[in-house]
């Protein structure tokens, strides 16, 4: 395990935690919703937060809103989903990094431009799932596979 000086992290939590503090990152889904034939991306803002643990020697990010529409329907097998707005608040861990990763970062010379690239390479290797509202008003878990993020 690589171990940093305390006050190493601490000076890099100041400055690192205030640059990422409710990041916005739009994502597009791999669905599309179809409107009179015609097939639309599916668009989400995430705002996010960044946490750095200095005693535990880690960084870790959460989405903690999710606020988008799906602008037509979606088929999920049998089910459709419909047209709506969905409007979220969660903590959702998309990335955590430690030990070598974490020293890589603390000594680069652009460490929020690393960061970066990872989280949204994190966010567009995940797949969320949503509580939807589909036909005959039934809710119903959409898995949410990410095409491509980025920062707003």
């Amino acid at each position: 395990m690589v171990v940093l000086s305390e006050n190493v992290l601490l000076h890099f939590k100041n400055r690192f935690e205030n640059s990422l503090e409710k990041l916005p990152i739009s994502v597009v889904s791999r669905s599309t919703a179809i409107v009179n034939d015609v097939e639309y991306p599916v668009k989400f803002d995430f705002i996010t937060e960044t946490i750095v643990d200095y005693k535990g020697q880690s960084v870790t990010t959460y989405i903690i809103e999710i606020e988008g529409t799906i602008p037509g329907t979606i088929k999920i097998g049998s089910i459709t989903v419909l047209p709506q707005h969905i409007h979220l608040t969660c903590e959702y861990e998309i990335l955590t990094i430690t030990n070598n990763e974490l020293k890589k970062l603390v000594t680069n010379d652009k460490p929020l431009l690393l960061y970066s690239e990872w989280l949204l390479e994190a966010i567009e290797n995940e797949i969320l799932v949503l509580e939807v509202k589909a036909d005959n008003d039934q809710l119903v878990d959409w898995p949410v596979g990410i095409k491509n993020a980025y920062f707003l």
